[in-house]
């Protein structure tokens, strides 16, 4: 039987050969510290600091998965596939698996994967890979709190004990976005792998342990994993469930926002797969998740909330997060991505809450320039918490403190800012978006509202290289706040600027490296 599988808008035609899934030899890593040790330059430059974070960075974080990671190989409790959330088992303890971290820390390894599909190093990757999709199936069908398989219901479970076995104590569960960061990240496998591996393909008919058949088959129930969870998401998504930060049980712009990638592209993947009803089912879906996701924009407040019909004030690092997360490959038309007026203002209110939040984002500004706007108003690189109301310091509840990972994630989206500009060689001011660009640009060149600029103007050049300075101070904030080895907790005392909470946060090491690849991009495009 002969297949046509439809990937990001390119017909690919191949036979499919069956494959089992099984878990080769375990890879050796680098030891984290052994790079971490080596002496840094007494008065090192961004660039060379990132060149070596990346490297420090991506193998603290291959530290934390099975197979393979220093921080799980000695203990026999850990089932192949895992991503720990921290090694950290106390004060706090991180030691589990979380559907959502774990999608997304194996998304940044697709995408080194995708980079160099023949290398020896993406050889490696596989492994992991593999070893991750098959403990996705076993997940998948662990009954726990929150349901089971049969009723769909389970895969809203947030998060597992490193065995595979359920969590059974209080937690603020459904998490809906789970499953649909889970597909995103198997539906790039799906592609990645199809993409690096032409070879393996004959024709026959596929098998109940073939590779594709075990991300997708066109059955229900469904017991695929990418199916099962794209009919999770297309029949649960108009229903509350909890926020990333695990708080506040709601409708929540994150969980939307990648939901609704996930069932764009579900239903192209769907189509490849001959699934046709399933195929139109998402599509459906996904036409009423975008209406709904534009209701997040709260035009009173003048950025965009992050849960709906919440006391807090919607200011939050998630939404920058969903905009990252959910930004669509391929053919789709991106809803609020990083350079859309209404996230770029939504960081802009964020990053000047948090500047007036923490003491340690209390800098003297390098002098107030004439015409120009007041230190208070300018977009400068700061520490950036989670949210304005945050009282989770690491341990317990006091008061919140900036995060590594939501500090990345500004830089990114004003990289992918940079990208984009520098891609569509326009930018179009109007009554939204002008603020945010005059105070990036916080001098008397300012740019004026509804007006057009193009690549040849001098303001435009201004905008594009300002966008990648200022991201630039943001990953200067973090290599202020990084140990002597480069080790990132999951944050930084708003007093001391020192690390605390877990340590190793797979999460903020995935956040760096995602910043670092945008940065790459941006200057390449520029």
């Amino acid at each position: 039987m002969e297949l046509r599988f439809l990937f990001v808008g390119i017909l690919c035609s191949f036979s499919i050969q069956s494959r089992a899934i099984s878990i080769p030899p375990v890879p050796r890593f680098p030891s984290a510290s052994a790079l971490s040790h080596a002496q840094a330059p007494l008065r090192e430059s961004l660039d060379d600091w990132i060149a070596r974070e990346e490297s420090i960075a991506l193998n603290r974080l291959l530290a934390n998965i099975k197979p393979g990671g220093v921080n799980v190989q000695s203990d026999q409790n850990v089932a192949d596939g895992t991503v720990i959330a921290s090694p950290s088992k106390e004060d706090p303890d991180y030691w589990y698996q979380w559907v959502r971290d774990a999608a997304i820390t194996t998304n940044t390894l697709v995408d080194l994967y995708t980079e160099h599909p023949t290398s020896e190093f993406s050889a490696s990757l596989e492994t992991i890979l593999t070893a991750y999709t098959n403990l996705q199936t076993r997940l998948q069908r662990t009954a726990n709190p929150s349901g089971t398989l049969d009723d769909l219901s389970g895969l809203g479970e947030p998060k597992f004990h490193v065995d595979g076995s359920a969590f059974r104590g209080d937690w603020g569960r459904p998490q809906s976005d789970g499953p649909a960061l889970r597909a995103i990240t198997l539906m790039r496998y799906l592609r990645a792998f199809n993409a690096s591996h032409p070879t393996l393909w004959s024709s026959g008919e596929l098998t109940a342990n073939s590779f594709y058949e075990t991300l997708y088959k066109a059955e229900l129930p469904a017991r695929s994993i990418i199916k099962a969870d794209l009919e999770y998401v297309s029949h649960f998504w108009n229903h509350s469930s909890f926020d990333l930060w695990e708080e506040v049980d709601g409708m929540h712009f994150y969980t939307a926002m990648v939901q609704l990638r996930a069932l764009r592209e579900g239903s192209r993947i769907a189509r490849a797969f001959r699934d046709d009803g399933a195929a139109a089912w998402y599509g459906e879906q996904s036409v009423y998740l975008e209406r709904f996701v534009r209701r997040f924009w709260n035009k009173g407040k003048g950025h965009l909330a992050e849960t709906l019909w919440s006391r807090r004030s919607g200011l939050d690092c998630a939404v920058l997060l969903g905009s990252l997360h959910a930004l669509p490959e391929g053919e789709d038309e991106a809803v609020f991505p990083p350079w859309s007026d209404e996230v770029l203002v939504s960081l802009l209110a964020l990053v000047r809450d948090m500047r007036r939040r923490f003491a340690i984002n209390d800098r003297h500004a390098e002098g107030e320039k004439e015409g120009g706007l007041g230190h208070e108003d300018r977009l400068e690189g700061v520490g950036v918490g989670r949210y304005p109301e945050d009282v989770y310091d690491g341990y317990g509840t006091s008061t919140g403190h900036p995060w590594f990972l939501c500090t990345s994630s500004a830089a990114e989206v004003l990289y992918r800012t940079a990208s984009h500009l520098s891609l569509s060689g326009s930018l179009h001011t109007n009554p939204i978006n002008l603020e945010f660009y005059n105070a990036l640009l916080s001098t008397s060149a300012s740019v004026l509202v509804n007006t057009t600029y193009i690549a040849e103007n001098e303001a435009f050049k201004a905008v594009v290289e300002r966008l990648q300075h200022v991201g630039d101070e943001f990953l200067k904030v973090v290599k202020t706040h990084v140990d002597a080895e480069g080790s990132m907790s999951e944050q930084f005392d708003r007093e001391t600027g020192y690390l605390r909470g877990a340590r190793d946060l797979t999460w903020s090491y995935s956040a760096f490296l995602q910043a670092a690849r945008a940065r790459k991009e941006a200057k390449e495009r520029s």
